[in-house]
């Protein structure tokens, strides 16, 4: 496994990689289904970061290489996993008897068949699709409400939007562009809430766009999440006699975020990567990681205080056996990775708030005493944290 090796030892260098090197090192190279190329491809594909998601998708576009139409499959079919859809490959080439989807999307027990198309070289035929829609349904791997949603490289849709809205797959089928996607990629990321990935799966399946709401709706939870996340940026002690509202600056919130995963990284030896903002797991999703950042406070003796939400913090990293919650320091590179476990079992011994909204979460209190760091409880325990610290 060639382009693994190398993206493991070496990733900036995999990374300054045109995308047709970067397919030539997996495998033997050439990609066919279920070959070794496209299990490689996939794996890396999986690994990186959603801007790079993002160029190489764009590159696809700008620039043909061989295959790279199927190259441009599979990373869709990865911004659909980081939608956070459950996602099912489909096959690069059609062959007799077989079903030619390009992807199968999955949430919630509800199904979205995935065509990709870069250019206007090939006509979409509406009725083959649709075809793929309905063996799947008689093979019983999709739902009967399930949907069609035609990912389209170019800008100029018109002809196929009228082809759509003329047709009587109207109710079955909706087109969005690929700029658009990585967007709502980028929004679905930048968000901690579940609700907003629901409300981006609600918009990407059919619906009447007379009646504006569901538009209306996922700018509104994507803002109210946004000012949550930001909430959580102030320094804010909810038990002291005045509030804080400084912010620590949000290049040094996400460096200490950056650095703090890598480390963690590097200690369990996974690649973690941003789900949604501080939730991380590996490709896998079998090991998750939440990360907090704080600045430090000083009364009668020094401390960093975070917040440790109910949801969605603590119900990710109870999600699998293999989870850390990762509090990072602004003001220095120290971090402490507490498995979370231990938090579970001093629970009851951390303080909590109560939104008005029914939003609950935890205060940690780490202390700087005699050198050494400690996490305080309200009955006055110190826990040690020097063992978890990264």
């Amino acid at each position: 496994m060639p382009l693994i090796n190398m993206w493991r030892a070496d990733k900036n260098s995999v990374l300054q990689l045109k995308l047709e090197q970067v397919v030539a090192l997996a495998g033997d190279g050439q990609l066919k289904d279920n070959g070794e190329t496209s299990s490689e491809l996939r794996l890396f594909l999986k690994e990186i970061e959603i801007e790079k998601l993002t160029e190489f998708a764009n590159y696809c576009l700008e620039n043909a290489f061989n295959d790279s139409g199927q190259v441009l499959q599979d990373i869709i079919n990865e911004i659909g996993r980081r939608l956070g859809y459950q996602v099912e490959n489909g096959r690069y080439r059609g062959i007799k008897n077989d079903i030619g989807f390009d992807g199968i999307w999955s949430s919630d027990n509800q199904h979205t068949i995935v065509e990709v198309k870069t250019t206007d070289a090939y006509a979409i035929n509406l009725d083959t699709v649709a075809k793929y829609r309905e063996r799947l349904i008689e093979e019983s791997r999709v739902s009967k409400d399930s949907d069609i949603l035609l990912v389209i490289g170019r800008k100029d849709t018109q002809s196929l939007e009228a082809q759509v809205r003329g047709s009587k797959y109207a109710w079955s089928m909706r087109i969005i562009g690929i700029d658009a996607l990585t967007k709502l990629m980028e929004v679905n990321t930048n968000s901690e809430s579940s609700e907003v990935t629901d409300k981006i799966h609600q918009l990407l399946k059919p619906f009447d766009y007379t009646r504006l709401d569901k538009i209306v709706d996922i700018i509104f939870t994507t803002a109210e999440d946004r000012k949550d996340i930001e909430e959580n940026s102030i320094d804010i002690d909810d038990n002291s006699s005045s509030y804080n509202q400084e912010r620590t600056a949000i290049e040094i919130i996400s460096q200490r975020k950056t650095d703090a995963i890598k480390k963690l990284s590097n200690k369990v030896d996974r690649i973690l990567v941003k789900r949604k903002n501080s939730l991380y797991s590996d490709q896998s999703d079998e090991f998750h990681a939440v990360v907090a950042i704080s600045k430090q406070y000083e009364r009668s003796e020094k401390y960093y205080w975070y917040a440790y939400h109910d949801n969605p913090h603590r119900s990710f990293l109870l999600e699998k056996n293999s989870g850390y919650m990762i509090f990072g320091i602004s003001d220095s590179e120290i971090s402490f990775a507490i498995p979370a476990k231990v938090l579970e079992e001093i629970r009851n011994d951390l303080y909590e708030t109560i939104r008005s909204t029914g939003k609950a979460y935890k205060h940690i209190y780490i202390y700087l005493k005699n050198s050494k760091y400690f996490l305080r409880t309200k009955s006055g325990n110190e826990l040690d944290i020097e063992k978890y610290k990264l």
